[in-house]
């Protein structure tokens, strides 16, 4: 351990210095503000012992050079009692603590040690916050590794899955000749698998291209009662299948929106699925719009088994799955959908029960997101 000792009386300097470096420590003197300067510029000291007066300067202007070289530097101020005010301002300054003259070797010792302890602290700390930085720079590196080679295999699997899709849908339908009732029932099997993998990869596609910074946006204005209702026409045959009933609370006037017309749809068709997927027989779906000046509120609703409070945090993370049945799903449809909203300056909510007086193992959800009206207004870029 370095101390530098910065007096300009040799005697307070040689004693002082000779007791430290009987008890193990390297000792350097400086008689000057400038010599003190000048030697902390070549090396580093763990410990300063600097006097508050001295001839060429005064303490506080060390200090604050001693810091201005290296910060991990130990400042002690040394002072008479005449100056014991101008010690509490150079600890307010940055000084660790002061001790007076004429000095008590026991008290000083004390001192010491306790501001070595704290500067092996804190350079302890310091060394692990930089593991810590560069730990995480790799991880990022990482993720961004992984997000490229993850949208690219998507990209790669996409291609192929579409053709198997459109070549067993002719051989169905029988443009490739005829075939009996139990093959079309295999081939129907074969056909919502691969509709299924092509769900799967579109889901990590998006995940990828949204963790990258690369989800392409396409603005337009468009009204969004029209979608909803272009969205509601391609469910009327499954909630018939499932004996589901569709409550409908459309605000006529509500109006249109600057936003990507795609990716809004996606979010709303990915929470109608799940809120079908979840209702039960004799059950019922809700949507609802409405809309002011400044925002547009969609609001889709269901009487299913509802979200346990300790899911309601995690349902929006990637790949959670808040049900044990066995219900085919990626997990990425909600993280999908919050980072869509997010990326319209949007915000998402779920709110459950949703409902009351319901059947018993029902509490029903509400999903909720909020749109600005328009963007452009907030000189929204991408």
């Amino acid at each position: 351990m370095n101390i530098l000792i910065i007096d300009d009386d040799p005697d307070a300097r040689r004693t002082l210095g000779k007791i430290l470096n009987a008890k193990g420590f390297e000792i350097e003197e400086a008689g000057t503000g400038a010599e003190a300067i000048r030697s902390c510029g070549g090396k580093f000291f763990n410990l300063a012992l600097i006097d508050v007066r001295l001839p060429d300067t005064s303490g506080l202007e060390v200090l604050k050079a001693v810091h201005g070289i290296n910060e991990d530097t130990i400042a002690i101020m040394m002072t008479g009692y005449a100056s014991l005010d101008s010690s509490i301002e150079a600890m307010n300054k940055g000084a660790y603590s002061y001790i007076t003259k004429p000095v008590n070797m026991d008290a000083v010792l004390v001192v010491i040690e306790k501001g070595l302890e704290k500067q092996r602290l804190s350079m302890e700390n310091k060394r692990l916050m930089q593991e810590l930085k560069a730990a995480n720079e790799k991880l990022k590196e990482l993720d961004k590794r992984k997000s490229a080679f993850v949208a690219n295999v998507s990209h790669e699997f996409k291609n192929p899955l579409a053709v198997i899709k459109e070549d067993v849908g002719i051989i169905i339908d029988g443009l490739a000749g005829d075939t009996s009732p139990e093959q079309k029932k295999f081939l129907s099997a074969a056909k919502r698998n691969v509709e299924r993998l092509i769900r799967l990869v579109t889901d990590l596609l998006d995940i990828s291209k949204i963790e990258a910074g690369k989800m392409e946006m396409r603005m337009e204005n468009f009204d969004v009662i029209v979608l909803i209702n272009e969205i509601l026409a391609n469910y009327k045959r499954e909630l018939e299948k499932k004996d589901i009933s569709l409550k409908q609370d459309i605000q006529k006037d509500a109006g249109a929106v600057w936003a990507d017309r795609d990716k809004i749809s996606e979010v709303v068709i990915n929470l109608l699925n799940n809120a079908v997927k979840y209702t039960p027989s004799g059950g019922e779906v809700g949507i609802k719009l409405i809309g002011n000046e400044n925002e547009v509120c969609f609001e889709v609703s269901d009487t299913g088994p509802g979200i346990p409070e300790e899911y309601k945090d995690k349902i929006f993370d990637k790949f959670e799955r808040i049900t044990a049945e066995k219900i085919e799903g990626t997990g990425l449809g909600l993280p999908i959908a919050k980072d869509i909203v997010e990326l319209h300056k949007g915000r998402i909510r779920v709110e459950s029960p949703a409902w009351k007086d319901l059947p018993a193992g029902r509490q029903g959800s509400r999903f909720i997101f909020v749109l600005p009206r328009d963007l452009k207004k907030r000189e929204y870029v991408k």
